[in-house]
């Protein structure tokens, strides 16, 4: 029995390695793609660098548990929220201005740290990134963008099977799930042709300097 119990945490941990490497790839290539507006590149930088820890932590190689936990805090107040605020509101300064981005996601931060670090309240963090989630698969849906309210979909199963604690037995954990349904559907969602061409540098002016 002993024997089997540690194979089955061998056999977990590699797989959430795997399936979080899965995830680092997909979104530096998402955070690498210069046309993307920043609020997206952001958004996809946070979530690899989640995954990236994720990596070293369920690999063994480098365990950083309270690392892959702050990142992955931020990626629930911070990219989730940036996320939406490109999908919704292609056309803001968030979503377009570098300053912009940059303030939008120090100020979620720091408000994670408050609430989720020392309150104590991840649910907090948890709800935001689900209303998040459907506020873009809604926003898609209107559009008339179905294959990104399709990915927006695939992206809050995965959020939602994960917090059910839902497995594959002896195949994919919950964070499997998550990591896949994450990849695939962030994929389908900051690879719509829903933003014009973007250099990387703040084109919007309406009286604010490009950043």
């Amino acid at each position: 029995m002993r024997g089997c119990i540690h194979g089955y945490a061998e056999r977990r941990v590699s797989s959430l390695a795997l399936s979080d490497g899965f995830l680092c790839l997909v979104t530096l290539w998402l955070a690498s793609r210069v046309q993307a507006p920043v609020a997206l590149r952001l958004a996809c930088a946070l979530f690899a660098a989640a995954a990236l820890l994720g990596v070293l932590r369920f690999s063994g190689v480098y365990p950083l548990p309270t690392w892959h936990q702050f990142a992955s805090m931020l990626g629930a107040m911070a990219a989730f929220p940036l996320l939406a605020v490109a999908v919704v509101w292609p056309d803001s300064l968030v979503t377009r201005s570098t300053r912009f981005a940059w303030i939008f996601m120090c100020v979620m931060a720091v408000l994670g740290v408050l609430i989720v670090g020392a309150g104590q309240k991840r649910v907090v963090a948890d709800g935001l990134a689900v209303l998040s989630v459907v506020a873009i698969t809604v926003a898609l849906a209107r559009a008339g963008l179905w294959r990104g309210a399709l990915a927006g979909g695939l992206m809050l199963a995965a959020l939602l099977l994960f917090a059910a604690k839902v497995s594959v037995a002896g195949v994919l954990v919950p964070g499997d799930l998550l990591h896949i349904g994450m990849a695939l559907g962030l994929l389908g969602v900051c690879t719509l042709a829903r933003w014009p061409q973007h250099s990387g540098v703040s084109t919007y002016n309406h009286g604010v300097p490009a950043a």
